[in-house]
């Protein structure tokens, strides 16, 4: 067996013409590293629950036009009484920052001296039963939240372990003094970008039509039956057409939305993966051209070495033992910047698939 010290001592000796190499590997492996924990972070979220149903769901987008918020709440429910009337629509739903949209509200939640932003999504009563959440702990909003002195919310498993960590968190404040906010209850989570996203810390609250200070939505989701198609669709814009006057309407399917916003994130996938292989194939084809240098122009070496008895599979050890040397001391040194640098790409790779 070749002795590593005297690798390395070769490696060395030709340091000049090895030093590109090493660049090449130390950098590849740096961003090879980095792509491929965030491909295995997207196969992580992929496999996960994506918290709700879109299937059947249709979309009702709500452009108020810059309407006040008296006559938006008159019309909104002139709107919801008509859709009520179809057989084909199971049930409706007001709603705001709906999954799949660009709409992202941002709160910043305060608890005993620590603050934590978190998105804020809105929702009437029967939010969670149209899009099909399950509630962990607690309930969702209901008649019961009419009388209550504090504003209700629901959150998700994830804001509740930032908070309270194992402990019960239904019946419990958020905020401070006059901003206190009732906890209801607590679902595990709505990937509210889709499957290839974890949306991080979710907040809900309430639309409450008999409030006129409550949030009006901008949205209107239905669970349509199965199999309800087009003509319908037709026939529905034509009559709401009719019953608003004021409102913009455009009708989405939430299926539809939610195969856009996969095509978006799974091109970055791609991307990645075609990055990663590239890579991968330019470090190969660079350490065969350094094997092949090795033999091709050290003839002489090997030759004197063959007649002072050396055997071929010594000459063979000895040069794929240099380039091994070659990509190890890359990748150790690689190794320790990436670990270096985990402060700051954190927030872009998960802890559980960094380590």
């Amino acid at each position: 067996m070749m002795n590593i010290r005297h690798l390395f001592k070769l490696m060395w000796n030709r340091r000049k013409m090895n030093l590109l190499m090493i660049i090449e590997i130390f950098i590849s492996f740096i961003v090879i590293f980095v792509l491929a924990q965030s491909l295995v972070k997207f196969a992580v979220y992929y496999s996960e629950p994506l918290g709700f149903e879109y299937k059947n769901i249709w979309n009702l987008e709500i452009n108020r036009n810059n309407l006040g918020n008296i006559e938006a709440r008159k019309e909104i429910e002139l709107i919801k009484q008509e859709l009520k009337s179809y057989p084909e629509i199971l049930g409706i739903s007001e709603a705001y920052s709906l999954p799949y949209t660009s709409a992202d509200v941002r709160t910043k939640v305060e608890l005993d001296n620590k603050e934590i932003s978190t998105h804020t999504m809105f929702g009437d009563d029967n939010y969670a039963n149209i899009l099909g959440i399950e509630i962990l702990k607690g309930r969702w909003f209901n008649n019961q939240d009419n009388a209550s002195n504090y504003e209700p919310v629901v959150i998700n498993m994830k804001l509740k372990k930032e908070f309270f960590g194992e402990e019960e968190a239904v019946g419990k404040f958020l905020g401070q003094r006059d901003d206190k906010r009732l906890i209801i209850g607590v679902f595990d989570q709505v990937k509210k970008r889709g499957e290839l996203n974890d949306f991080g810390n979710l907040l809900f609250k309430r639309i409450n039509p008999d409030n006129h200070e409550s949030w009006i939505g901008e949205s209107i989701l239905m669970k349509v039956r199965q199999g309800t198609d087009i003509e319908f669709e037709e026939k529905l814009m034509r009559r709401l057409a009719m019953v608003s006057n004021n409102f913009t309407l455009e009708m989405r399917s939430m299926e539809l939305m939610r195969d856009r916003s996969f095509a978006k994130y799974s091109s970055i996938v791609y991307i990645f993966a075609f990055i990663s292989l590239f890579l991968v194939i330019n470090v190969s084809l660079g350490l065969f051209g350094i094997l092949w240098y090795n033999i091709n122009f050290r003839k002489s070496e090997i030759g004197i070495r063959r007649s002072f008895g050396s055997t071929a599979e010594n000459i063979y050890s000895q040069i794929i033992g240099e380039t091994l040397v070659l990509s190890t001391f890359s990748l150790i040194l690689g190794s320790f910047i990436v670990f270096q640098l985990k402060v700051f790409i954190s927030g872009w790779l998960r802890s559980d698939v960094f380590y």
